[in-house]
């Protein structure tokens, strides 16, 4: 416990650095690597810097090029128009568009004015603040997860909200970054919690708990899509490293000897030992259906017992 009354972990009588127990690429200790490989990764990143753009930088700008352009021959295809319609929905159409190609951070009524070439002022007679705009772009969103009609198979309906709501979220995933706030209770949200009740109804369940159905797989979700991009920002900050397949493989190694010393990790050091890759992409799938799975039957078998 430290003098803020925050939990600190036992360590059981070790008395090495806690900081060399973190992976050499994206660790803060910075564990594992010599002065001179962190002298060459510093000079490369400063490098870059003033180099340049980097190859995210890069991609990122042929990304939003493409959509300017995409967006210029949409605006010319419309017949007697030479300025888009300005209104509500299309000032948030404009804003996700921005935020899929630049990220939330670029959002801006000015950067929205600028895809709508329209006045950035015009834009507050539809949308009163950058926090409403918010609210309005995630309420959207909800409209793209599929729910189905009630079938009767409250299982398969699930399932398919979980399928849906996970693939909406993997493709704006900037969103995960306000999957924390209040949650807009907007017409599309409001629409798409009511058909998911629906597909709960034939079970006769109490209100509240069918409201905590509908919260424990929409948890589960979010859950699972926060890990999936934070496998996705690993793989990218391995590749921004510069560094080969084989030095990530020695790296890995030399941090589970150091694991291994401490004599506090063996069941760890077992499942590194079995070089099992729990951020595999080609188990991603594998891992979401078995948790989903795993939760259904949870739930199945709560309901039975009621």
């Amino acid at each position: 416990m430290s003098d803020d009354g925050r939990p600190r972990p036992d360590w059981g009588g070790w008395q090495g650095n806690p900081d060399d127990l973190w992976p050499s690429i994206g660790g803060p200790g910075r564990a594992g690597r010599s002065r001179a490989d962190q002298s060459r990764a510093d000079q490369s990143r400063g490098d870059q810097l003033r180099g340049g753009q980097s190859r995210a930088d890069q991609s990122r700008a042929g990304r939003q090029d493409q959509q300017r352009h995409e967006q210029g021959q949409e605006l010319r295809r419309r017949p007697g128009r030479t300025r888009p319609r300005l209104g509500r929905d299309e000032i948030v159409d404009a804003a996700i568009a921005i935020a899929d190609a630049e990220g939330a951070e670029a959002l801006s009524m000015r950067r929205i004015a600028q895809v709508l070439r329209s006045g950035t002022m015009s834009l507050y007679w539809h949308v009163s603040s950058k926090e409403q705009l918010l609210d309005l772009m995630r309420d959207m969103l909800m409209a793209e997860i599929e729910v189905p009609d009630a079938s009767g198979d409250w299982r398969a309906d699930q399932r398919a909200i979980a399928v849906s709501t996970r693939a909406m979220l993997r493709r704006h995933q900037w969103l995960m970054d306000f999957i924390g706030g209040r949650p807009p209770l907007g017409p599309a949200t409001l629409l798409g919690l009511e058909r998911s009740l629906a597909t709960l109804a034939p079970l006769g369940l109490p209100a509240g708990v069918a409201f905590d159905v509908l919260t424990t797989v929409n948890t589960y979700v979010i859950g699972v899509v926060l890990r999936e991009v934070q496998e996705l920002r690993t793989h990218e900050a391995e590749r921004d490293s510069g560094a080969g397949p084989g030095e990530v493989i020695q790296d890995r190694d030399a941090w589970r000897d150091r694991l291994a010393a401490t004599g506090l990790f063996g069941h760890f050091i077992e499942f590194l030992d079995a070089d099992i890759d729990p951020d595999a992409a080609d188990t991603m799938e594998q891992r979401f259906e078995f948790g989903l799975d795993c939760l259904l039957d949870g739930i199945a078998a709560r309901i039975a017992a009621r």
